[in-house]
């Protein structure tokens, strides 16, 4: 079977997945609350929408001290466009893998190819480790024990590759990137740009605190936009489970799970089903992955 019609039977299986997990929410929550809900949007989602650019600016700051560690190979408009790119794979890969995978047209457009890949890698790992520290300190504020033992057991397992690369298996990952894009990758070459230094690692945590803390303001503002009061440190607590919900590789960005996880999340807080849904679709797939898409594929199509 070739490649070509590999991928698109798991793109059809995630799709698949996807529409049977919201048929299913659908069937769930009262439809006409759903309705409703987008109907009577307030002007505060404006506000979210504002806060996009300066969302992913920060994203796509911390990448570019990661592939700048050495010295200057992309600028800020540079990495801005691929951040951008990224969020439109995301569309169409699972696991937030967009991130990673706008890689290959970094290196199509700057050259770079294992700096490219393992730089990427790189921060998507600290992403995630930044977002699991927030959620560990808000779930302990909050009381919420279980939420921050989960947020410690993955701080721990991110950081172990954060800070152990050696472990990670870049032979394999290479060969991976060969099957889907036929470029060779040296594996050693890899390993050593994931070698950078810890105050840079420390600097890019720091900025990844900032751009998540940005990212669930917006989350926050989205539910204010569906006249839904929520504590903004609950938001923060269970941001990391939402979150491991959008990566869940068998759906197509999240779609379904995400929302499957927001809505029960959010129904915990007393916030009904339709309205849940409403806020979990809105804030992300047409804030932070479709609008901001559409000017990543604009960014491929001018290349």
């Amino acid at each position: 079977m070739s490649n070509y019609n590999i991928k698109t039977k798991n793109n059809i299986i995630k799709i698949v997945i996807s529409l049977i997990l919201l048929l299913f929410l659908f069937k769930t929550v009262n439809f006409n609350l759903f309705i409703e809900s987008i109907l009577e949007i307030n002007a505060i989602f404006i506000l979210a929408l504002i806060i996009l650019p300066f969302s992913i600016f920060l994203r796509a700051w911390r990448w570019k001290i990661l592939i700048n560690k050495d010295k200057a190979h992309v600028s800020y408009k540079e990495a801005y466009d691929l951040t951008l790119v990224g969020v439109a794979l995301n569309i169409f890969l699972p696991a937030s893998m967009g991130d990673v995978a706008k890689s290959y047209y970094g290196y199509k457009w700057h050259g770079l190819k294992e700096e490219m890949l393992s730089s990427s890698i790189l921060d998507k790992f600290l992403a995630l480790l930044s977002i699991f520290i927030i959620g560990f300190f808000s779930s302990l504020w909050m009381g919420f024990y279980i939420y921050a033992i989960i947020s410690l057991v993955l701080c721990i397992l991110i950081g172990t590759l954060i800070f152990i690369p050696k472990i990670i298996p870049w032979s394999f990952i290479s060969k991976i990137f060969k099957i889907f894009t036929k470029i060779n990758l040296d594996h050693q070459k890899m390993n050593s740009f994931f070698l950078v230094s810890l105050n840079l690692k420390t600097k890019a945590v720091l900025i990844s605190f900032l751009g998540w803390i940005l990212s669930y303001i917006q989350f926050y503002l989205v539910c204010l936009s569906f006249n839904v009061d929520v504590n903004f440190l609950y938001v923060l607590s269970i941001a990391p489970i939402i979150n491991l919900a959008l990566i869940f590789p068998l759906t197509l960005n999240g779609l379904g799970s995400g929302d499957v996880v927001v809505v029960y999340l959010l129904g915990l807080a007393g916030i009904s089903g339709g309205t849940a849904l409403a806020i979990s679709l809105f804030y992300s797939q047409f804030l932070t992955t479709l609008i901001p898409g559409f000017f990543g594929f604009i960014k491929i199509i001018r290349k």
